[in-house]
């Protein structure tokens, strides 16, 4: 794993062309500035009613939690779903162990976070969709 510290942060997309207008939109994790779900699975979209409120799953702990960061629109078992483990290490917070079950299968690599960052983004984050 580096030990480079990345950095986190959550953005907003859409929803495009008001296809929806009660709706949102997209909240697209962004590390180094880089949406790197689109890079690995850009046919997936991101889970982020499940991401903010109480209990937040992209919230780190010792004891680290699998979280689905995004899924095929029609269905994860046709088309697949991301998946990474977020632990709390120290410090930092970790990205790990990344699973695609897409047709691409790519990998990111780890990530390490500064771990009061990323609490920040994550507290602004919820303030603003939670």
């Amino acid at each position: 794993m580096s030990r480079e510290i990345s950095t986190f942060t959550l953005h907003q997309v859409g929803p495009e062309d008001g296809v929806h207008p009660d709706l949102l939109g997209e909240l697209r994790p962004l590390i180094n500035g880089q949406d790197v779900l689109e890079e690995i699975f850009p046919e997936g979209t991101t889970l982020w009613w499940q991401w903010c409120g109480d209990g937040i799953p992209l919230a780190a702990s010792e004891a680290g939690t699998q979280v689905m960061m995004a899924a095929a629109e029609c269905s994860t078992s046709c088309c697949g779903s991301v998946w990474v483990t977020i632990r709390r290490e120290g410090p930092h917070v970790l990205w790990e162990g990344w699973e695609n079950t897409g047709d691409g299968g790519k990998l990111p690599p780890e990530f390490r976070f500064d771990a009061a960052q990323y609490d920040t983004e994550l507290a602004r984050a919820t303030a603003a969709w939670g």
